[in-house]
């Protein structure tokens, strides 16, 4: 099996195979044979496998049986050929490769650097894209090599796509640049992200004012009329109150200390003012872009929906955090949820409709006596006689 693994520079290519292979190795109890790929560490805590060097990929196909070969930078050895010129062993060997249970792997920046006849024989291609630099890799696999992964084109419909993040454990597992050298690779945001981070604060801003201004009335506490005091019985009238009782020092202490740590309402002296006169109600928005995702990663739960990262939060009507699952979120935001506190609305909409009815009545009313006034007003240089409509019990012109 021939495996073509292709990426930019700094798109996680070498980091994401040596992942994945590590673990299809461990799992499969295989050996990993590997070239070219700078001061890697077998012992680094990461890796599980059994990795050993080798340093002739011209010859590969000499390796043990069942052997699992990975080559970094396959170019340097497997470039293009010029057209017409004799095949060379390690790209024919290919064409038995299975008999030896070998499966190869060879990384580099594109597939068109690599020799025609080994692509031809490729058995899968996989691609690694990291959009805008940040920390979402996108992986698109291809069972035949696509020349234009390097190109404009993001989708293609020859191929499969997930999403993953880069897994940070593997990091010094290898050395990617030469030591006195930084990574320049950055994070850029692009402008479209700061557009769309706008237009969900507005979109969260003007939904909850309506969410507020549609159902705040039912949290409005009931304002209790004050009984008047009883007297007590055997009190003689005109006595005073009763002497304060003052707290001792612990226990004015102890009113004070919060039962919850961090949350100083939740101290006992705060009972009668903290009674609760409103209840959390779930307002939740979801994303799947990646961009979005990855700059607001701290701030709302992620998960995957059929192999697509998404990212969700909840807020409260007052613009809190809520402690939601990813799984509740994503239920919230496709379907919604049911709050038992809002009454129906059918008793309003009757009323509504008996209110309609008497204005439409008193309109048909007003609109009948119109017309003779308009009339008498309108011919008033005619003689017209206006006649009562109670002087008749029937009238034949209508």
């Amino acid at each position: 099996m021939f495996v073509l693994r292709t990426g930019l520079q700094g798109h996680s290519k070498t980091l994401n195979t040596i992942k994945e292979l590590d673990e299809k190795a461990a799992r499969e109890g295989r050996k990993v044979y590997y070239c070219n790929i700078t001061k890697f560490k077998p012992d680094h805590p990461a890796i599980k496998a059994e990795w050993v060097e080798f340093d002739t990929p011209e010859k590969w196909f000499e390796l043990p049986a069942n052997a699992m070969i990975v080559i970094d930078e396959a170019q340097t050895w497997f470039r293009t050929r010029p057209q017409g010129s004799k095949v060379p062993e390690y790209a024919s060997r290919l064409e038995i490769m299975r008999k030896d249970g070998h499966e190869l792997h060879c990384i580099t920046q594109s597939p068109k650097l690599i020799d025609a006849h080994m692509r031809e024989l490729c058995n899968s291609h996989i691609h690694y894209y990291r959009g805008g630099k940040g920390q979402v890799v996108k992986r698109w696999e291809f069972e035949k090599p696509e020349l234009g992964v390097n190109g404009n084109k993001l989708e293609f419909e020859n191929g499969q796509s997930s999403r993953m993040l880069i897994d940070k454990t593997y990091f010094g597992c290898y050395e990617s640049v030469k030591e006195g050298t930084g990574h320049h690779f950055k994070f850029k945001a692009p402008k479209a992200m700061y557009v769309l981070i706008g237009c969900a604060v507005l979109l969260a801003l003007g939904v909850g004012k309506i969410w507020w201004s549609r159902y705040a009335k039912h949290d409005e506490p009931v304002v209790e009329v004050a009984k008047p005091a009883e007297v007590k019985q055997g009190s003689p009238l005109g006595a005073g109150p009763a002497p304060e009782q003052h707290a001792s020092k612990a226990q004015y202490i102890a009113d004070r200390l919060p039962r919850i740590p961090d949350v100083p309402s939740s101290a006992p002296i705060y009972d009668e003012i903290t009674k609760p006169v409103a209840y959390p109600k779930p307002f939740c928005v979801s994303s799947r872009d990646d961009y979005f995702i990855q700059k607001n990663a701290k701030r709302m739960v992620t998960g995957y929906r059929e192999g697509k990262l998404y990212g969700c939060r909840c807020n409260s009507q007052q613009g809190s955090r809520l402690d939601i699952s990813f799984e509740a979120c994503m239920a919230y935001v496709e379907y919604g949820v049911f709050d038992p506190a809002i009454p129906d609305r059918s008793a309003a909409t009757a009323a509504g409709r008996d209110a309609s009815a008497a204005s439409t009545a008193a309109g048909v009313a007003s609109s009948q006596a119109q017309p003779v006034v308009n009339a008498a007003s309108t011919y008033a240089s005619v003689p017209v006689t206006v006649v009562p409509d109670s002087e008749y019990s029937s009238r034949p012109w209508r």
